[in-house]
């Protein structure tokens, strides 16, 4: 008379295996597309929608997988009290503002992790990289950084995932785009400016097609098409440079202004 039950029992635990099997290789294919995406192609849109999708199937294999090992209905309220703990956490940890100066030294430190990375134009990896995937990709990443370190969800919540899917041009970060910048000056040159009233993460924008990045003791960052890479140069009036030659506006992110 167990027979059939005990044949039920092991029906349902072999279905349960195939299952999870089932979610582990999808997973595993998700992250294998990633890593080959990440790695022959620019951060383009298709990128960043492939990334989401894995990442929600990676919450809901998760999900599923917790679901499966709980035994008993009732310990589902101890994750759920986790999560509502965290969530509570997470919003009065949100009210605390970024430290600009804090999160200014962490771009820095990315912008210099991404020279002589070679010049690829829509790249945002240290793969390739080009003038305003390099002012964009390297500030993201210093949000990520910094708002782990300080635990602040201004920098890890809506605010960072936006800026990571939204494509920014030369011409977007020049004219101010979803708000992420403001105009703090204009030059007729580069070759010879006084950087004395700029800080580290400012912008010069060159004819709204090129983007150079102020790195501090009159040093300039960019992802130059005519070097090929990612460089740093100062600008002194004899500069013969091209882009130090050319009608520039100056532009700040707005998260990098002191609060």
């Amino acid at each position: 008379m167990n027979d059939p039950i005990e044949q039920e029992l092991n029906d349902r635990r072999m279905r349960t295996r195939r299952f999870r099997r089932i979610l582990g290789w999808t997973l595993g294919a998700f992250l294998l597309a990633c890593g080959v995406a990440v790695r022959v192609s620019p951060m383009n849109a298709p990128v960043r929608l492939l990334l989401v999708v894995t990442f929600i199937y990676f919450l809901f294999t998760c999900s599923v997988l917790l679901i499966l090992a709980l035994k008993k209905p009732s310990m589902a309220v101890f994750p759920a009290l986790f999560f509502v703990a965290l969530f509570m956490l997470w919003d009065v940890a949100g009210s605390k503002p970024p430290d600009a100066e804090s999160l200014r030294q962490v771009y820095y430190k990315r912008l210099h992790a991404y020279e002589d990375t070679p010049f690829a134009w829509g790249g945002e990896t240290n793969l390739g990289v080009d003038c305003s995937g390099l002012a964009r990709a390297a500030l993201w990443q210093a949000m990520a950084r910094e708002g782990i370190k300080e635990f602040n969800p201004r920098l890890l919540g809506t605010q960072l995932w936006r800026f990571w899917w939204r494509d920014l041009t030369a011409q977007d970060i020049a004219e101010g785009k979803y708000g992420y910048t403001e105009t703090i000056g204009r030059s007729p040159k580069l070759a010879g400016y006084d950087t004395t009233y700029l800080q580290v993460g400012d912008m010069a924008v060159a004819g709204k097609g090129h983007v150079m990045i102020y790195y501090g003791e009159g040093q300039w960052i960019e992802a130059s098409p005519l070097d090929g890479r990612v460089v740093v140069n100062k600008a002194p009036a004899s500069s013969k440079r091209g882009y130090f030659n050319t009608a520039v506006r100056l532009v700040r992110w707005r998260i990098l202004e002191d609060q």
